[in-house]
């Protein structure tokens, strides 16, 4: 277990390491990661601490600290101005044996990340429950993790500068993993906005704002944004019910080519739409593809029929007849790829299993599903691809077209 302290400019003001010598943690568990700058101001003022040279802003120090400690090392990480840590309306005697009872907690329901009430004040804990394992914030001040570094499903896309990237983090951790701990009755004193650190409100305020629209554009699923009084914005989370991911795959029987055929010609005379992959899905390549059957537009976020449904009935009719016929779950949509070669990802916004079959003159670009390579060229592979990573071979030769069948998740039956 190894505690790690993020700090800026406040090598005489770090009320954390105090909080933590009274609470009689051992000084070799803790580590003080600084810029370059001021290391030997924080090594003159805190010589019997170990103190480490690391990235300069707080999202950088914090992504340097998961690649400074091995993956499996269970972490905790501590802002710096914490004055005290509120355990009197818990069972816990003292912090570490918080400490050893959370992160024991994390293995026992295979979680990797625990955190705290987000308010200091006792009137608004001392009747919540202890624990939760559903989807809440976990405030950034005060967590530990059992660290995985370098792990792409973890890495902060929207909030890379200014705040709330705890908020994507939480996030991150929920689709991820499907649980995140939260110990209600805890609380912890702290200054935000004190002098060094991350700066004044005003400051902080319009990335904040940019940073909530920007949460609230890519997850509309997980929270929805409101507005202070004083102008902030926020992206209070929904309460989502813990989940096990579904790591089945199955392959199903082949399908003759000819039952393709009339709808391979039908999408051969249509222009299907090239999508720019990077500004819709990250770390794709310019593609074509499009929708048909129920999808979330985009402006709007309403789920409805697709444009190329209503365009084209006769196609989204075909379709559905191949679905309706083979697919072995109900489904709302049908996402369509033609010469596609998708890298390493995850299918977020899709509920429960995805069917995906390929077809046409082609070969190669095999679909693989966390490292295991599967041919579906007329043949379904069933997966729940927002739980399991896949991708293509990069490989293509010829023209190929792949439907994955899926459910939008038209009612949202996690909501707690």
């Amino acid at each position: 277990m190894k505690i790690a302290i993020p700090s800026k400019g406040r090598s005489t003001q770090m009320k954390t390491l105090k909080m933590l010598k009274d609470q009689n943690i051992p000084v070799e568990l803790v580590h003080v990661f600084v810029i370059a700058d001021e290391f030997e101001l924080y090594k003159t003022n805190h010589p019997e601490y170990q103190i480490i040279i690391g990235s300069d802003g707080v999202a950088q120090q914090r992504k340097f600290i998961e690649n400074y400690f091995p993956a499996g090392t269970p972490i905790i990480s501590i802002d710096d101005d914490i004055k005290s840590i509120d355990l009197s309306l818990t069972e816990y005697e003292n912090l570490n044996a918080f400490f050893i009872a959370a992160f024991n907690d994390c293995i026992d329901n295979d979680a990797f990340v625990w955190g705290i009430y987000p308010v200091f004040n006792q009137y608004f804990r001392k009747n919540r429950e202890n624990r939760t394992e559903c989807l809440q914030f976990i405030c950034s001040h005060f967590y530990g993790y059992i660290n995985r570094p370098g792990d792409p499903d973890l890495e902060i896309q929207i909030c890379k500068i200014g705040s709330k990237s705890d908020v994507e983090k939480s996030i991150l951790y929920y689709k991820k993993d499907g649980i995140v701990l939260r110990y209600n009755r805890i609380g912890v004193d702290t200054q935000f906005y004190a002098s060094g650190g991350l700066g004044s409100f005003k400051s902080r305020l319009e990335q904040a704002i940019a940073n909530a629209k920007s949460l609230a554009e890519m997850y509309p699923e997980y929270g929805k944004l409101t507005v202070r009084k004083n102008g902030m914005h926020e992206f209070p989370l929904r309460k989502l019910k813990p989940f096990k991911k579904d790591t089945s795959i199955d392959v199903l029987d082949q399908i003759h080519p000819e039952e393709f055929s009339v709808l391979y010609e039908m999408l051969e005379s249509i222009l299907m739409p090239m999508v720019k992959g990077d500004k819709l899905r990250r770390g794709f390549p310019e593609h074509r593809s499009t929708g048909f059957g129920i999808i979330r537009q985009r402006k709007t976020n309403n789920l409805e029929l697709s444009y190329f449904s209503k365009k084209y009935p006769e196609i989204h009719a075909e379709m559905v007849r191949i679905g309706d016929k083979y697919c072995p779950f109900s489904y709302t949509s049908i996402h369509t790829n033609k010469n596609t070669i998708c890298p390493k990802h995850r299918d977020g916004s899709n509920k429960g299993k995805s069917m995906l079959v390929s077809f046409g003159e082609y070969s190669g670009c095999n679909i693989v599903v966390e490292g295991v390579k599967y041919n579906a060229d007329c043949q379904p592979v069933v997966f729940n691809g927002a739980d399991l990573e896949h991708e293509n071979t990069d490989d293509l030769v010829g023209t190929k077209y792949s439907l994955v069948y899926y459910n939008a998740g038209l009612i949202d039956k996690n909501i707690v």
